[in-house]
């Protein structure tokens, strides 16, 4: 179900809250909260898609699956967390959100 096509912002947090497995989570939360208190421009969508694109950058590919925890929002409580392959999970669909909400973007800029 993480990985269906978010219609708002709104949904797609909604979604990365419940289906992530790791607190990498919590970077994504961070930033959108960094940007709102720096006032920088651009709508939700843009700041949700910028703060996932940050935490990708700074986790796909160097595998710090050691340095991870459990999301404590996960829809199910009593998932199996397991390092490795659900820092691999979070990449994905955060990846796959990215590309949502930047198609979203792209297909919201035709309208200007």
């Amino acid at each position: 179900m993480g990985f269906a096509v978010p219609v708002s912002p709104g949904h797609s947090l909604l979604l990365l809250n419940s289906y992530m497995r790791t607190d990498l989570l919590l970077g994504i939360h961070r930033h959108i909260h960094r940007m709102q208190n720096q006032d920088a421009p651009g709508s939700p969508i843009h700041h949700l898609a910028d703060s996932i694109a940050h935490v990708v950058a700074a986790y796909d590919g160097i595998n710090l699956f050691e340095c991870i925890a459990r999301n404590t929002l996960h829809i199910d409580p009593d998932f199996e967390f397991r390092h490795e392959p659900d820092y691999a999970h979070d990449i994905k669909l955060m990846k796959h959100h990215l590309r949502c909400l930047r198609r979203t973007i792209r297909d919201l800029a035709c309208y200007d």
